[in-house]
């Protein structure tokens, strides 16, 4: 009796499942199709990115060439050279423009030098010799006597060794010397700008009170500048 009761209820529970699901397969595609509907449609937009594109240059037209002339026949004279300009003749030189010693007569057989022209000869380095045109015996004595003098005083002069890297300093002192060769009087006349150098000249023509006498001839006192120098 039992058996058969469950038997009918497996059977009842066996239609309910597959009626349910013969429904569920019924309705289903119904709701999936209703949803389908219900669902907003998206709408795709399409932008559309264009880029101008210039058109093609139009192509180089290529230029004729000029028709070439035939060769002519003519024969081309040579062209004629030029003559050169003549240039006009230099001016003669007039001697008298150039020449700026105007002599109006001739000159003396004896033009003894001025002992100032021969004191500067001497200072510029001038030394007597046979080729120097010296006119007299007397010009020749005192340039001699000159160069004495010079001598003399550079050997007493005692350079102070705290110039020796300022050459160029000069001093220059005037002496009178008198025929006898006794030295009357000491002047300098242009300073160095250094009392150093200056006190060291003046003591080395101090030093000395007299040379040797004048060349014979001379009756009168002479006046020798002497320039000191420190050497480069």
């Amino acid at each position: 009796m039992k058996r058969r009761e469950f038997q009918r209820l497996s059977l009842r529970l066996s239609l309910v499942l597959h009626g349910a699901i013969f429904a569920l397969l019924l309705v289903l595609p119904w709701f999936l199709e209703a949803c389908a509907l219900k669902k907003p449609v998206e709408k795709l937009m399409f932008v559309e990115f264009t880029v101008s594109v210039p058109p093609p240059s139009a192509p180089e037209m290529p230029i004729p060439e000029a028709p070439t002339s035939p060769p002519s026949e003519d024969i081309a004279e040579p062209a004629k050279k030029s003559e050169p300009e003549r240039q006009p003749p230099a001016p003669k030189r007039d001697i008298r423009q150039t020449n700026r010693v105007v002599r109006r007569g001739p000159p003396p057989k004896d033009q003894p030098l001025s002992p100032t022209e021969i004191e500067r000869l001497i200072k510029l380095g001038a030394k007597i010799s046979d080729t120097t045109q010296v006119p007299t015996g007397s010009q020749l004595a005192l340039g001699a006597y000159y160069n004495h003098v010079h001598e003399r005083m550079y050997a007493v002069w005692q350079q102070p060794s705290q110039l020796k890297d300022l050459p160029g300093l000069r001093t220059v002192v005037n002496i009178t010397v008198a025929p006898d060769g006794r030295i009357t009087r000491r002047t300098r006349t242009s300073g160095s700008g250094n009392a150093l150098m200056d006190d060291s000249v003046m003591a080395a023509v101090n030093s000395i009170k007299a040379l040797r006498a004048l060349p014979p001839g001379h009756r009168e006192p002479v006046q020798i500048s002497i320039l000191f120098e420190i050497a480069k």
